[in-house]
């Protein structure tokens, strides 16, 4: 079990499927629980930049970026003011692919 499937099954934030099944995308919800939870038990809302996918942790271009888009002061809509900043396939009506109306009033 010291081998790298081994691992992934002692994991239990990883499902493990046969070769060739591709796992639809979570956006890393345990990551995203577990930065929110850290906040909480400190009485304050999670930091910009505190919570990273693995996606965003992994690209070494930092071409993928996971934030809070409603506050302005984060580095996605400081990224997002760029006006080097496009979306992908916009000419075809599409608009951000990942949003949350979850209010983190509460944290």
């Amino acid at each position: 079990m010291n081998d790298g499937l081994g691992k992934m099954v002692l994991n239990p934030d990883v499902t493990v499927r046969s070769r060739g099944v591709m796992e639809k995308c979570s956006m890393c919800i345990q990551r995203i629980q577990y930065g929110r939870l850290d906040a909480k038990k400190e009485g304050r809302r999670p930091k910009d930049g505190e919570i990273k996918t693995a996606c965003a942790q992994g690209c070494p271009t930092n071409a993928i970026v996971f934030g809070d888009f409603n506050d302005p002061n984060s580095q996605l809509s400081e990224l997002f003011k760029d006006e080097r900043s496009y979306h992908l396939l916009a000419s075809v009506g599409t608009s951000f692919c990942i949003l949350s109306n979850e209010s983190l009033e509460s944290y």
